[in-house]
């Protein structure tokens, strides 16, 4: 190959060496296109103290709204809309107002955990807001809607 390439016109190679820096530009390209569409997950609005304590005292609860978070990432990565995932799956829910609940599925005798979120269609940002229980639903999903309004002020 040595051989062959001492004997190409200048223009010739320079033409191979560009073509070769072209397509490593293009692939780049396509890869910061394809990481563009990607969703991102927030966690800087949730307590840190109550994600803890879930993954504490709750364990299993916890780690299955990780996963089913991971899965509207995955749906939403697809092209999937936020109202056409409304109850499909199944736990995800609409909380009005731009709020979503994430709950845990596939866990017998656990207790009613929910993961709010809110979607930042534009910024393809999913915040998590916070964690909670059925007993704190309502206060869950009034600082949900607060913190809402304070993003989008």
């Amino acid at each position: 190959m040595l051989f062959f390439c001492t004997y190409l016109p200048v223009f010739v190679f320079s033409a191979i060496i560009s073509y070769i820096y072209a397509e490593r530009a293009i692939c780049c390209v396509k890869s910061l296109i394809i990481m563009q569409n990607k969703w991102e997950v927030d966690f800087s609005l949730a307590s840190g103290s109550t994600l803890r304590r879930f993954q504490k005292n709750h364990a299993h609860e916890y780690a299955s709204c990780l996963r089913n978070l991971d899965r509207v990432i995955m749906l939403l990565d697809d092209g999937n809309s936020l109202r056409s995932l409304n109850r499909n799956p199944s736990f995800f829910r609409s909380e009005k107002r731009g709020v979503y609940r994430i709950g845990q599925t596939g866990l017998v005798g656990a207790k009613e955990t929910r993961l709010y979120v809110y979607a930042a269609e534009r910024e393809k940002v999913l915040y998590v807001l916070g964690m909670g229980t059925k007993e704190s639903q309502a206060t869950d999903i009034n600082e949900a809607h607060k913190a809402v309004k304070n993003l989008t002020k």
